[in-house]
């Protein structure tokens, strides 16, 4: 089970919001959707979820083509919009026995049952969803867009102002949905994608700039050592030793020297603080925040 995504364009007017998308997903992963505002995430969710029309390629899902059989592949497809539309004027098991009947249940009861269980929503099922917070409304959604069992999972910024324990939980949910599905998800939050992802897609400018694990995606960049020193350094940098590195200052004590030769710049260092009489606290390679790549790839 697979999601293809080929060729995906979209123009608006002057404003082309998505530029020969391509990409692959297989079944049980969890992908983190990035880029900054502007960049076609939205756009390509509802593309992709059979909302908006393409002006060119095509969405596979288990062999079946978004442009060849439009019904079978929306079928497929649970989608959660960032605006996360909901009858708040029905109660919430009642809402979900309206949506067991436009798919049609056959027992609706028992999924409903399922459902209500899997998101945490036992004790608000007989309350009406106006009523709920915005930590159980986005449950209410992601319910409704799971609640047909689909192969791929679409959610838009899912998390979006949540509490603390209210993101855990959604993670939690997010991560327990791609044992038997896809996930793709857009978030600003880049904690969350090095918590529950396996790997990322990433949009700049309508284009696609990375479609990698977590791992392979900091590799490229270049590694750096944090060194510590019990005392204040910042008299030292004059010294020609420091001219010649490309470093950071983090506080008096601290640097962030990026270099290829990890090993060659650690040596270095402790012959320095030898030769000035230095005591190092810590000596680390640092591996590249995601933050600092997600920029390196949008600017």
């Amino acid at each position: 089970m697979a999601l293809i995504v080929k060729g995906l364009s979209k123009k608006y007017e002057a404003q082309l919001a998505v530029d020969d998308l391509s990409f692959t997903i297989e079944k049980g992963s969890v992908v983190g959707f990035l880029g900054p505002n502007g960049a076609g995430k939205s756009t390509t969710l509802k593309m992709i979820a059979g909302f908006l029309a393409p002006d060119a390629g095509e969405v596979i899902l288990n062999g079946i083509s978004n442009q060849k059989d439009t019904i079978a592949f929306k079928k497929l497809i649970g989608y959660l919009p960032e605006s996360n539309p909901l009858y708040e004027e029905m109660y919430v098991k009642e809402y979900f026995l309206f949506l067991a009947g436009i798919h049609k249940f056959q027992e609706p009861a028992k999924r409903i049952e399922e459902v209500i269980l899997q998101t945490g929503l036992t004790p608000m099922q007989h309350k009406k969803i106006g009523a709920l917070s915005k930590g159980f409304k986005q449950r209410v959604g992601i319910a409704a867009a799971i609640i047909h069992q689909p192969a791929l999972i679409l959610l838009d910024e899912p998390t979006s102002g949540l509490d603390p324990n209210q993101l855990t939980e959604i993670r939690n949910l997010i991560q327990q949905l791609s044992k038997d599905a896809i996930v793709l998800f857009s978030t600003h939050i880049l904690q969350e994608v090095t918590a529950i992802c396996s790997s990322v897609i990433v949009l700049h400018q309508s284009k696609l700039v990375a479609n990698t694990s977590i791992d392979q995606l900091r590799k490229p960049t270049e590694p750096s050592v944090r060194v510590v020193f019990e005392e204040e350094i910042t008299p030292h940098l004059s010294d020609p030793f420091f001219q010649k590195l490309s470093y950071e200052q983090v506080d008096k004590r601290a640097l962030v020297i990026k270099s290829s030769d990890e090993q060659g710049v650690k040596k270095s260092i402790l012959n320095f603080a030898l030769d000035k009489g230095l005591n190092i606290q810590s000596l680390h390679t640092q591996e590249a925040s995601l933050e600092e790549i997600f920029k390196l790839l949008t600017h």
